[in-house]
């Protein structure tokens, strides 16, 4: 791909307010249907080719969501590049399989921070999963994100271009505290490269140090695996579901609902209808007093 197309991707992304990594993310997928295209024309490119491409990466074994992302890439090519409408009955969107988040227990929690051995990996594992962060909001925390007074943490822009606060905790606010007085030298983000103070980290950085970690802890961990830990922890312990909802920033009470899932039935008090023990009925009596054996005319039942 040349850089005027590079360039043309990108200006088209900012006057949508697309972000850093949707953007990167579409020249990346359209780069690939480029190569895979070869030397035909870009003006001879049809809907087609698009369908036949999808279909091949299904068919080597991508996922139904990655394809749903090269979809979403090439649907932005064809229709703001090429100016080609697109058509969904043509080449649809691809039904996902559902699965359920995966997470860790608080003890590989307390492994995978026992495990790090530089202060500030351990404050970049402890925030994450005390606060429910994603990667990339932990990448752009400032230190005026961070509220002692009243124990919260401010996420600005985050994945859906807004704001919204989560909780501080007092254990990660200390690691935080050594973190921040072993690296004294003035910055604009809180976290930042050991060899270089003054580069920000990147995501990609957080999780090669949470792979190594994670590896000689023995918990395999991403990044995104904190944040579903966090979530399903606070459902266990019987966090309001809108408050949940809030400290994630989803925009949906669906995208929090799924946690409920994750959760551990004994530790919510979940009691299944079999197990529910019912009382029998009493039986009525058929008269008052007690029987005689007698009929009502003096003789005895034969």
């Amino acid at each position: 791909m040349d850089e005027s197309l590079k360039r043309q991707i990108h200006e088209e992304c900012r006057i949508r307010n697309r972000s850093e990594g949707t953007c990167k993310q579409y020249t990346f997928h359209i780069g690939k249907f480029l190569d895979w295209i070869g030397d035909k024309p870009l003006n001879e490119l049809a809907l087609y080719d698009a369908r036949e491409y999808i279909i091949k990466k299904r068919n080597d074994g991508v996922k139904p969501e990655s394809c749903n992302g090269i979809n979403s890439a090439l649907v932005f090519f064809y229709r703001y590049i090429l100016h080609i409408t697109w058509d969904l009955d043509i080449v649809p969107r691809m039904k996902r399989d559902w699965t359920l988040p995966r997470v860790v227990s608080r003890d590989d929690i307390e492994k995978l921070i026992d495990t790090a051995t530089n202060i500030r990996n351990k404050a970049i594992i402890a925030l994450t999963y005390s606060a429910g962060l994603r990667v990339g909001e932990v990448c752009k925390l400032a230190p005026t994100d961070i509220y002692m007074s009243s124990m919260q943490i401010h996420v600005r822009n985050s994945k859906n271009h807004g704001d919204h606060w989560t909780i501080l905790s007092e254990r990660a606010l200390e690691l935080l505290k050594q973190y921040w007085y072993s690296c004294p030298e003035p910055r604009d983000v809180l976290f930042v490269s050991i060899r270089k103070p003054h580069r920000p980290l990147k995501p990609g950085a957080i999780q090669s140090m949470l792979n190594k970690v994670g590896a000689e802890a023995g918990v395999k961990v991403h990044p995104h695996v904190l944040r579903h830990s966090f979530a399903t922890h606070l459902i266990e312990d019987d966090t309001k579901r809108e408050y949940v909802q809030a400290m994630l920033g989803h925009r949906s009470p669906n995208s929090t609902a799924v946690y409920i899932n994750v959760s551990n039935k004994s530790i919510m008090g979940v009691t299944s209808p079999l197990d529910k023990k019912t009382k029998k009925p009493r039986k009525k009596a058929s008269g008052k007093g007690k029987s005689s054996g007698k009929k009502s005319g003096g003789k005895k039942d034969e």
